[in-house]
């Protein structure tokens, strides 16, 4: 394993430009005759492929860490794979499983299949042999590469750094609770594919500070705009890209917007009827 995200497989294999995203999710459908238009809004999909994951991984207790490997996996199984070419439950199943492994919390394979069946039993079925063979379907599309690096410590890290900087300006409690649900909802964007760990975290720092600045007036306002500057400074003496930084803000932004208008009934219908239509 490599403990090191500069030299990990993440960054070598599993990192692209926008460009390069856009160009490798164009050849799979060209490759598959399939668009994720044709189903429903790509972010929406997204959204709901999300809360399947945090579902199932509630039902079995399973770690946070280990579900955003899953939210890797999953994202970039279907970089190469149509949406449409399989059932997302039992691949949003078998991601959970392999992730939970390679995270260091097995669980049983037939304690995965059970708690999915009991909340997708539509879709699943009681044979765990379904859920084995697309384990080597998955592994096979990541290549093999199985270690996430995740902004979680980075956010930990810098969220101290920024407090001992000598600028007064570290994130109270409430804003790295925030900063950490920014983490969490992160993954359902492809800035996980796009973006390194660290700066995805800097990204979730400046939006935790953002949103939640509440409506003030006079010196409160100058406080807090004198907050903002220092810490922006802090930003641009860390040696971090801050295009980078704000591409992901926006990127997170966009997704927040979309969000208002998910109708999750919608997305599971249309999911239900492109897994019935194989069947």
């Amino acid at each position: 394993m490599a403990a090191n995200y500069w030299v990990s497989s993440q960054r070598k294999h599993w990192q692209f430009s926008r460009q390069q995203l856009s160009e490798a999710q164009a050849a799979t459908e060209l490759e598959t005759g399939y668009k994720c238009a044709d189903l429903c809004e790509a972010r929406h999909l997204r959204i709901y492929l999300h809360s399947l994951i945090q579902t199932l991984g509630r039902h079995l207790s399973v770690r946070q860490q280990a579900l955003a490997t899953a939210e890797v996996y999953l994202a970039r199984f279907y970089l190469r794979t149509a949406v449409q070419e399989s059932n997302v439950y039992v691949v949003v199943a078998t991601c959970i499983y392999v992730a939970c492994k390679i995270e260091e919390s097995p669980q049983h394979i037939r304690t995965v299949v059970s708690e999915a069946r009991s909340l997708w039993p539509d879709f699943i079925t009681h044979d765990p042999t379904k859920l084995a063979e697309c384990e080597f379907y998955l592994i096979e599309q990541l290549d093999a590469y199985l270690v996430v690096h995740h902004p979680y410590r980075s956010l930990v890290q810098l969220s101290k750094a920024l407090g001992a900087s000598g600028h007064n300006a570290g994130l109270s409690a409430d804003e790295m609770q925030c900063a950490w649900s920014i983490l969490n909802d992160s993954y359902i964007t492809d800035v996980p594919l796009m973006q390194a760990p660290h700066v995805i975290a800097m990204s979730a720092m400046y939006l935790s500070i953002v949103l939640r600045t509440p409506h003030m007036s006079g010196a409160q306002t100058d406080r807090a705009k004198s907050r903002m500057q220092k810490i922006i400074d802090w930003f641009a003496s860390s040696g971090v890209e801050l295009e980078q930084v704000i591409d992901c803000a926006q990127e997170m932004i966009s997704l927040y917007e979309s969000w208002e208008s998910y109708n999750e009934k919608l997305v599971r219908e249309a999911v239900a009827r492109t897994i019935n239509t194989k069947k």
